[in-house]
């Protein structure tokens, strides 16, 4: 196994007493094989990964091979707003007296903004991928900044509304991100934010820990952060179903004060029989999957180049009894590298191929619209394997 950094300390209590219960070693899109080890707190119960890969590697993960772009740019222009993109706009809504200037961190080719300028908010966000803020102004024409939060939230002020959708459980350290967006924000302000929520183990999908997420927030988790980073919540949202997995969205008034984190042992007891919970149910989940692969051997192909192939590979041990011929994508930025030294192609090269070889669908929130995709281009059904429905 490769070599990997020790535990690291709470990042929201900053108790040095990590508890750690699944280890995963992924071999990862220009990134090379990583040993993550993911786990809690046994002062506070904050869930998180201990063992991550470093900063630099991440920064290089987010602007090249995994930075959200767009595949189908003219369909993006007039999609209708998606579960996520309704939820914010309804408790900013809700709460905010003006549509004033809403300024999104990770804001990807800018969707969700488009629909708050819909709604009649002006709009500017931030991202680290120079390919997503291009199309950005292509497909939205949207100007954002390219770069990291860091260092363009302390160049702005009077923001009336910052928000971060699924990008605070993407940081190491969130809470100086939110002490940015505190200071930036009017006097009045609003932050608002939405991120997995670590509730209902039996939902969650396999691969729920992974390497892209450094934390699992709980309802109290997401309350003692935001105090503590100096905000007031208004309302708090969970939905257990509008996503692959629960989500809690939260949105927080900017306050004078600043809370400590209080740390309450109970916290720890429930994380742990919830981690349990959902470890038990994990292995289930990859005991299946490595069941549906048990009968293929020789060559195969696998579509989809990412994390998740990353784990498929690590908790089914398919490379042991196949030879994959080719890991297929669409995004171009990682064709011509390799995962777990396979090589990475596009799907024009596959289709070229005409072979018979199975197809192994690395997906389980796209698995049903890749199999459509895949029967349109010609691919029999009898290669296509699905590993969920």
């Amino acid at each position: 196994m490769p070599d990997s950094p020790p535990p690291s300390p709470c990042p929201l209590c900053r108790a040095a007493w990590p508890v750690e219960v699944q280890r995963q070693n992924l071999a990862l899109v220009g990134l090379g094989t990583l040993d993550i080890g993911f786990g809690y707190c046994g002062a506070c119960g904050h869930i998180y990964q201990l063992r991550s890969a470093s900063d630099e590697m991440l920064g290089r993960h987010y602007e090249a091979f995994s930075n959200y772009t767009c595949f189908e740019t003219q369909a993006a222009r007039s999609a209708s707003p998606r579960a996520s993109t309704k939820r914010l706009l309804m408790l900013a809504q809700a709460h905010c007296e003006a549509r004033g200037l809403a300024y999104e961190v990770g804001c990807a080719t800018a969707y969700h903004l488009a629909h708050f300028r819909q709604a009649g908010w002006q709009v500017g966000g931030c991202d680290l991928s120079p390919k997503a803020c291009a199309q950005a102004k292509s497909i939205h024409d949207i100007a954002v900044d390219c770069g990291a939060e860091a260092d363009i939230l302390p160049t702005r002020n009077n923001i009336d509304l910052i928000y971060f959708s699924h990008v605070l459980e993407h940081l190491r350290d969130p809470m100086p991100a939110l002490l940015r967006a505190h200071a930036a924000l009017a006097d009045d302000g609003m932050v608002l934010l939405e991120v997995p929520c670590a509730i209902a183990p039996q939902a969650l999908p396999p691969g729920w820990f992974t390497f892209e997420h450094l934390h699992y927030f709980s309802e109290r988790a997401i309350f003692a952060l935001l105090k503590h980073a100096g905000f007031r919540v208004r309302e708090i949202r969970i939905d257990l179903k509008g996503e692959i997995y629960p989500v809690i969205a939260v949105i927080a008034a900017k306050s004078r004060r600043r809370a400590p984190i209080i740390i309450d042992p109970r916290a720890a007891l429930g994380t742990r029989q919830f981690l349990a919970e959902f470890t038990a149910r994990d292995d289930t989940l990859w005991r299946g999957v490595t069941q549906r692969l048990r009968d293929i051997s020789g060559g195969i192909f696998i579509w989809g180049a990412g994390v998740h192939t990353a784990q498929l590979l690590d908790r089914t041990g398919l490379l042991a009894h196949a030879e994959i011929l080719g890991v297929v994508d669409r995004d171009s930025q990682k064709w011509g590298h390799t995962q777990a030294e396979c090589p990475i192609i596009s799907p024009d090269d596959f289709l070229k191929r005409r072979g018979t070889e199975p197809v192994v669908i690395s997906s389980f929130a796209s698995e049903m619209e890749i199999a459509n995709n895949l029967r349109q281009s010609g691919i029999a059904e009898e290669r296509i394997v699905r590993l969920y429905n």
